[in-house]
């Protein structure tokens, strides 16, 4: 059991780094893509592309039924299994590629704009690939066989996006290189995952084999499907109440802590599922790695948004613009709004590991209905008002999904609260920190963009300082467990090895563990004294140490 919960979390770990180390190298490749593209083809181009993408997300919702978390999520899957998914997943891939190719003239119209239905048409052929390349994907994420994702995604990407996209952009293919460029990732992860992954391709037609995974499945969906929903509320009500010029605001306000905080948890999102899923049977061990998870990722959170709500007028002056001044307010209030959904995240996903899915679908539901009554009643205040609706019901979803994780993992409410102190300890100190230094230069005495280089220094110096000269006792268990499944998971040694190590020796200082029991002669130097370990039972998961 111990052996398994070690491997189990190594996996997870160096499925994070695998997934990290794609997800910057793709997003370094969407500046340049974006930029190149940008001087070859009008915006009208992106403007089609966009709109189809609409257009194309609400079929793609339904066009899998769930049917890959589903294979992820099963305790046990069977080759009957793996047939049914890759069946269902090809025949609904087949049913929406053809209702959208058809149904674009309606689609069009909708958005009024004709011109959109080729495109439509052509990238509804992407669902059709999705249809194939579904199950092998979800079985190398079951599997978490990250490293090989990693060299899949970003391979596809390169030659799909650089090379076909760009190469067609520059010979005058206008809005079709944006297409094709698409596609061609979409072939390239059917190929390159099926070479990876080479599960049965015959068809299954048995009811009983598709039970359990549609029962599933269809649900997921539904959650899915209102998640997108309740995400796109306040884009959708600010461009119909307050029109385009104040959804610019917002969206951009949103954007600034909107994406780095996604590009910091995307690569754990990956990880958290199927690792969870993992140990869904195991609800002691689930509810250490929760905590555990929620501990880490609001150390992180919690204080970069801090920090950015007070360095607000910087940050925007610097990446949008002195005319974008209105955004700041909006950027302010935002931060409180991601500080909490991104630690909520993780309820989501317990409920998806332990197939808790009706309930979760009606707070969803119930959420819809509650956010929709907030924006429409707050809209009054203007953009502020829609802000402020946004964090209100996020502080509510909070409260509920905390509700119903007493009943999925018997957490207490004081275990929860617990989680989040050493982020939010850690959130005042890089406020304080990020505050004293503009009180120390004054906008208008230097540069905004010099300011905000300090602010960013300070703030990080700060983060770094608490977490690792006086981390709160929480934060040190979490980080003890992370630090040995490095340790433990790891072959290499030399001066990073001694490092954690010196951290790790630290921390158990810190925890009045002065006195280490000596390490065995066979182990290496840079290998950590038992009393440095933390006992098996906790050495939970991905999350556990990296979320």
């Amino acid at each position: 059991m111990a052996s398994s919960a070690s491997n189990l979390t190594t996996a997870a770990v160096n499925g994070v780094k695998w997934s990290t180390a794609a997800t910057i190298t793709i997003s370094l490749l969407q500046i340049g893509y974006t930029a190149t593209m940008a001087r070859l083809l009008t915006p009208a181009a992106f403007g089609l592309v966009a709109l189809a993408g609409v257009i194309l997300r609400f079929g793609s919702y339904f066009a899998q039924m769930g049917m890959e978390q589903a294979i992820i999520q099963k305790p046990e899957i069977t080759r009957a299994d793996v047939r049914a998914a890759f069946t269902s997943s090809l025949g609904l891939g087949i049913l929406f590629a053809g209702a959208l190719a058809l149904g674009a003239p309606l689609a069009a119209g909708i958005v009024r704009a004709p011109e959109v239905v080729p495109v439509v048409r052509m990238l509804a052929v992407g669902l059709l690939l999705t249809g194939f390349n579904a199950t092998a994907l979800s079985l190398l994420r079951r599997r978490m066989k990250f490293r090989t994702l990693a060299i899949i995604e970003v391979t596809s990407y390169v030659v799909s996006y650089a090379a076909l996209g760009i190469g067609l952009a520059f010979q005058g293919f206008g809005v079709w290189s944006l297409v094709a460029a698409m596609l061609g990732q979409g072939v390239l992860l059917t190929i390159l995952s099926y070479a990876a992954e080479r599960h049965d391709l015959r068809l299954l037609f048995d009811w009983e084999t598709y039970r359990p995974l549609v029962e599933y499945g269809g649900r997921m969906s539904a959650i899915s499907f209102l998640e997108f929903l309740t995400g796109s509320l306040d884009t959708l009500l600010i461009g119909r109440l307050l029109g385009a010029a104040a959804l610019g605001i917002y969206s951009r306000g949103w954007m600034l802590i909107g994406l780095p905080v996604y590009l910091l948890t995307t690569s754990v999102s990956k990880v958290v599922f199927p690792s969870f899923s993992q140990m869904q049977t195991d609800r002691p061990r689930l509810k250490t790695v929760y905590l555990s998870s929620i501990t880490l990722i609001a150390a992180l959170v919690i204080p970069i948004c801090a920090g950015a709500a007070v360095a607000a007028p910087e940050i925007v002056q610097v990446m949008l613009g002195p005319s974008w001044a209105a955004a700041v307010p909006i950027l302010r209030v935002v931060c409180a709004a991601f500080g909490m959904s991104m630690v909520t995240m993780f309820a989501g996903v317990v409920c998806d590991a332990t197939a808790t899915l009706t309930p979760k679908l009606w707070l969803n539901l119930g959420y819809a209905v509650l956010l929709t009554g907030l924006f429409y009643g707050l809209s009054r205040y203007g953009l502020l008002g829609v802000a402020g609706a946004v964090v209100i019901g996020e502080v509510i979803r909070t409260v509920l999904y905390l509700l119903l994780m007493r009943r999925v993992l018997n957490v207490t409410v004081g275990q929860v609260l617990g989680s989040y102190v050493p982020g939010l300890l850690a959130g005042v100190a890089v406020a304080a920190g990020i505050a004293a230094t503009r009180f120390l230069l004054p906008a208008g005495t230097v540069p905004a963009a010099v300011l905000l280089v300090a602010e960013i220094l300070t703030g990080a110096l700060l983060l770094a300082g608490l977490a690792v000269g006086a981390p709160p006792a929480r934060l040190r268990t979490v980080l003890r467990r992370l630090l040995s499944s490095f340790q433990g998971g790891s072959s290499s040694d030399g001066r990073f090895s001694g490092l954690l190590y010196a951290f790790s020796r630290r921390l158990a200082r810190l925890d009045g563990e002065v006195t280490p029991v000596p390490v065995s002669a066979s182990a290496p130097t840079a290998t950590p004294p038992a009393s440095l370990r933390p006992h098996s039972a906790l050495l939970p998961d991905p999350e556990t140490e990296l979320v």
